[in-house]
């Protein structure tokens, strides 16, 4: 009797310590990928301006008042958002031409929204390919998603990480949102399919 106390008490003692490792373990897998995504934010705010400055018919993009209105879209929380809207402010202009930057939550950006955009930065991973077309398309502008794989799903452009990183491209989806952009800049970047 004495000895099947003694191993109920461990196996509870066991299946405790099991479930504190897999909470461990689990907060442990899921860091890393959090860490991804914030740095592949941070890249994408690098090359952002670059990629923007690429597009053949920028100057077109301008407001009434010669502003790239640029809008940062968001589901969820708007803490990467308001890190990227901190970035952009801090750069203040593209190729000549002033920046606006505005935060909006990805439901609420308005089909037809004026001042027209210049660019729709993508501040959250995992949206929808059909919603990433379809902001393209909608407004006619670049959409740039730094989040693996958002190039190949519909965004009009990102980044592609390998050996190194490259501004990416998705020549299709520009095609439909009617953008254009510099040779140079076509030769240096990866194509996603």
């Amino acid at each position: 009797m004495t000895r099947s106390i003694q191993h109920a008490g461990c196996g509870r003692q066991f299946g405790a310590l099991s479930c504190l490792l897999l909470l461990w373990l689990s907060s442990a897998w899921a860091l890393p990928l959090w860490q991804e995504e914030l740095q592949r934010l941070r890249v994408g705010l690098n090359l952002f301006p670059a990629v923007l400055g690429a597009q053949e018919q920028l100057s077109a993009q301008r407001n009434a008042d010669g502003v790239l209105e640029i809008v940062i879209v968001y589901r969820s929380t708007d803490k990467a958002a308001q890190q990227a809207v901190a970035s952009l402010e801090a750069l203040d202009q593209v190729q000549g031409h002033p920046l606006r930057v505005s935060v909006v939550p990805i439901e609420q950006l308005e089909p037809n929204r004026e001042p027209p955009l210049a660019a729709i930065f993508v501040a959250s991973s995992g949206l929808e390919p059909d919603l990433l077309r379809r902001l393209s398309e909608r407004h006619q502008v670049l959409v740039f998603s730094p989040f693996e794989g958002d190039v190949s799903a519909g965004a009009v452009a990102g980044i592609h990480v390998a050996d190194r990183i490259l501004p990416s491209i998705n020549l299709a989806q520009a095609r439909r949102a009617g953008l254009s952009f510099k040779p140079f800049f076509l030769r240096v970047a990866h194509h996603a399919e």
